[in-house]
């Protein structure tokens, strides 16, 4: 790793919020969305984003997370068609929160993301440590009729849109400028 990237060195202004809809999986969605202007110190330059989180009317509808504004850096072109998408958990212990999958960018291109499965904690990136705690397997916070229960997911607060955010750039920009590979051979 070149880069020890800590989500401490993320700096927020406060939000602008306005009334919105969005349309996201063909589906139109009403609600407000919070636009942060976010200064990632981890890096010289360079470092200037607008992301937007979006939280739907409805407290079973789906928040995302998407830059609206990225820095001119080329490899971070793709990101503004890249989001992170929070689920409402619903498991006792787990209702009050909203949780997403591990996916982090695919830095080959070959896919959009990679999905974290039981047993790769320790896999994950260094910066990803600091969500240790908030770990869990899919089927510890949701019950879920695919085959996905072994699939790692974070777990964070529906009103906690700082951490939705420094999630965001741990799943998808320092994977990206890293060129990040689970190393599953």
């Amino acid at each position: 790793m070149k880069q020890s990237y800590k989500i401490a060195n993320l700096k927020f202004e406060l939000p602008k919020e306005r009334k919105s809809f969005w349309s996201f999986g063909g589906t139109t969605t009403k609600g407000t969305e919070f636009l942060y202007a976010v200064k990632d110190e981890n890096f010289r330059s360079l470092n200037n984003w607008t992301i937007a989180v979006r939280v739907p009317k409805s407290v079973y509808g789906k928040i995302v997370v998407v830059p609206v504004q990225t820095p001119a850096k080329k490899v971070w072109t793709a990101l503004e068609r890249r989001s992170v998408v929070l689920i409402r958990a619903n498991k006792e212990g787990y209702k009050r929160y909203v949780y997403c999958k591990v996916f982090l960018a695919d830095p080959s291109k070959k896919r959009n993301r990679v999905g974290a499965r039981r047993g790769e904690r320790s896999k994950l990136p260094r910066w990803f440590q600091q969500f240790g705690w908030r770990i869990r397997l899919k089927q510890t916070v949701t019950t879920t009729r695919g085959r996905d229960s072994r699939a790692q997911v974070v777990f964070l607060s529906r009103d906690n849109h700082r951490m939705m955010i420094k999630l965001y750039f741990a799943l998808k920009v320092w994977v990206l400028e890293e060129d990040f590979n689970l190393n599953r051979n």
